[in-house]
């Protein structure tokens, strides 16, 4: 989450997530406050710049749809059913259509929940249209993202709805919900603004497979129902665009062996990226994965059951974010699934492709040592294809404008320029899918790229000057007199700069450290690819040594807490006795065990915490909010509801509602036991009832 603090908008009273909102924010190290808008002003909070949530550095949006909807869904009669959901359709377009105006306005990152409909007055089928469409429009979004669950958090279905809140307050979830809602809604922000390792490497033995693969042999080694959850595990981070690699000290033939034995794994060899089989440190073979992928060792996260092995590539990779695993198959699966650093959130077509593509650049670098640059070149067959960018594009151009450092010749991670052009590759190997981006606009006589970017697996094979030839042919085809990159340093656009110093332009300064680099037309239209000692150092094996880099300290920071988080806050009641646990409440001589109750319910619920039994709970900061709060807390724990003339006074302190919860079970307790009287009495003849009187009378 952002620095500057948290809005959230809700339709219903959603002030309960605060506390769990900034219990996260403490936990992940993050500074800022969590403001609310005013109640069930969802749309114009939206709207409005000058909003909570538009002044907000992300913002949380929580919708029920029986609130958005007007009218009851009407059961049995088909025809007014379908009106109701008709509606809800309708409802969803103009959420999407505001969410989107309020992300793009604030730059920031929004997150939708979906919240369950109440069982008296809400409708399923409401509520599966309403979160169906939502997903449906934001799918890919890197902007919204959308909720339409607490998992993995959500607790048992009647843990969720609190009925007596709800009809009193409008507070409609039980505190335990509500941490569940917080915890999803803050995993996922994590997920938004936090950079995601793009490569899981784990290990073998106790870690894929329960033994020693090197002393039980291939057919010795265990993978049972946990250890296959796992497996599955591994499955949806390949699908999902991560790269899988294997780092074990083993032998690279028994390890093979089990996969060749095991055919009903959900990831084969195939799926595997790379792998380092064998007796050296790991920290070693990390370091050799990483040359062999390009990628520094901070896009790492590393998997491993073994205490020792965790503190080595721990003191020897200090970039890798390396995490122990538990020894138990159902914990280490658990484990994976609290394990934050795994969230992705938008997927691209390009990122479930990465795996082979990262194939492919193998064969095509066994090609290189094979011939003599020329003559890999003349052979690629390389098929570059440049055309406006559509919607189907928008995803994928957010993407490269984020993560595309070494060839992005202004730095810029926003486009904002008048047309946008992508660039799609293949070669004889395979298809390299979107992976260029320019973004232009026509100022005078000049057609101005404010963005000109290209993945570095495409680099060094003359893409960039196809690039750049396609920009010229435009100017002319408009005619245009030039064309001009923007360029400005970074610390790792090296590649950039010896692009442009290559080219027959001149340099005009503007602002500060930046600078257009302009061609005549007809120049830039002529530009070629010839492989040169600049191609031969990009496309050789010596690219392979880049020097990998520390992690952001942002990112350090929100990795700090993962294995507190993957092992201990793993559902809506461990959260709460952590919240619990960070405000705790001191302990009053002589006080009986429902005063020692009610103390404790204030000091979760109120800015200050009783330090006696005589404390007032409106001098303590209480207001109506949590006053409903506390109702529906000793309606659950103790049974009895509260009226709000014994509540609503001066002197409601912590002995006179403990004394006022005691007076109410009692009364309780006589009213059931009279009940329990008659009941008896109704289940005896004449003579039975007879009998009794006359004993009572002697």
């Amino acid at each position: 989450m952002n620095k500057i603090g948290l809005g959230v908008a809700a339709t219903f009273t959603a002030e309960p997530l605060g506390d769990a909102l900034r219990f996260w924010a403490a936990e992940l190290g993050v500074e800022g406050e969590v403001a609310f808008a005013p109640y069930d002003q969802v749309f114009p909070s939206l709207l409005d710049s000058g909003s909570v949530l538009g002044r907000a550095g992300a913002a949380v949006v929580l919708v029920r749809a029986e609130d958005l909807v007007a009218g009851d869904l009407v059961a049995g009669d088909s025809a007014a059913e379908q009106d109701g959901l008709d509606e809800v359709e309708a409802v969803a377009t103009d959420l999407a259509a505001a969410l989107r105006t309020s992300a793009r306005a604030s730059g920031t990152p929004h997150v939708l929940i979906v919240c369950p409909p109440s069982p008296e007055h809400g409708s399923p089928e409401a509520h599966a249209r309403l979160a169906s469409s939502l997903a449906r429009a934001f799918e890919g979004d890197r902007a919204v993202s959308v909720l339409t669950s607490a998992e993995p958090y959500e607790p048992a279905p009647e843990a969720v709805h609190d009925a007596f809140a709800d009809r009193t307050g409008n507070v409609p979830y039980t505190d335990r919900y509500f941490a569940a809602l917080a915890a999803a809604a803050a995993r996922r922000l994590h997920a938004m603004t936090t950079p995601r390792p793009k490569v899981v490497a784990v290990d073998c033995d106790g870690t894929l497979w329960d033994g020693v693969v090197g002393e039980d042999g291939p057919d010795g080694v265990v993978i049972g129902p946990e250890r296959m959850e796992i497996w599955r595990e591994l499955a949806r981070q390949v699908a999902a665009g991560r790269l899988l690699c294997l780092c074990s000290k083993n032998e690279e033939k028994d390890v093979r062996e089990v996969f060749a034995r095991h055919p009903e794994l959900p990831v084969g060899l195939d799926d595997v990226a790379a792998m380092r089989v064998g007796w050296e440190a790991k920290s070693q073979s990390l370091r050799s994965l990483a040359a062999e992928l390009d990628l520094g060792l901070d896009s790492f996260v590393f998997l491993d059951d073994s205490p020792v092995e965790c503190a080595e590539v721990r003191a020897g990779c200090p970039e890798v974010l390396t995490l122990r695993l538990p020894a138990g198959a159902a914990e280490a699966a658990a484990f994976l699934r609290h394990c934050w650093p795994l969230d992705l959130t938008a997927v691209t077509e390009a990122d479930r492709e990465r795996t082979r593509r990262y194939q492919e650049e193998r064969q095509r670098e066994q090609a290189r040592d094979e011939m003599s640059l020329a003559d890999f070149f003349a052979t690629l067959d390389l098929g570059v294809t440049i055309t406006p960018a559509g919607p189907e594009h928008e995803a994928r151009a957010a993407q490269l404008a984020e993560r595309t450092n070494q060839f992005n010749l202004s730095g810029v991670r926003r486009l904002d320029g008048d047309e946008k052009f992508v660039v799609d590759v293949r070669d004889r190997f395979g298809d390299y899918g979107v992976v260029g981006l320019t973004d232009v606009r026509t100022e005078g006589d000049t057609l101005r790229a404010g963005a000109f970017l290209l993945s570095c697996r495409a680099l060094g094979r003359g893409v960039e000057h196809r690039m750049l030839a396609h920009l010229g042919a435009l100017a002319r085809e408009r005619g245009l007199a030039r064309v001009a990159l923007a360029f400005r340093a970074t610390e790792r656009n090296q590649p950039a700069r010896d692009f442009l110093a290559a080219l027959p332009a001149t340099v005009e300064p503007y602002g500060e450290e930046a600078a257009w680099y302009v061609l005549d037309a007809g120049a830039a239209a002529a530009v070629v690819h010839v492989p040169g000692p600049a191609e031969e150092r990009a496309a050789g094996p010596a690219r392979t040594t880049r020097t990998t880099r520390i992690a952001e300290p942002a990112s350090s920071a929100g990795w700090a807490a993962v294995e507190r988080i993957a092992t201990r806050l793993t559902g809506a009641d461990a959260i709460l006795d952590a919240m619990r646990a960070a405000r705790p409440v001191a302990e009053v001589a002589g006080a009986s065990p429902v005063e020692a109750a009610v103390m404790r319910m204030w000091a979760e619920l109120l800015d200050v915490a009783p330090a006696s039994v005589s404390d007032g709970f409106f001098q303590l900061g209480g207001h109506s909010l949590r006053l409903v709060q506390f109702m529906a807390r000793v309606r659950a724990e103790f049974g009895v509801e509260l009226p709000f003339d014994t509540l609503y006074t001066t002197s409601f302190t912590v002995a006179e509602v403990a004394k006022a919860i005691e007076e109410r079970q009692l009364a309780d307790t006589d009213d059931e036991e009279l009940a329990g009287l008659l009941d008896e009495l109704a289940g005896l003849s004449d003579e039975e009832i007879d009998a009794l009187l006359d004993s009572g009378n002697g």
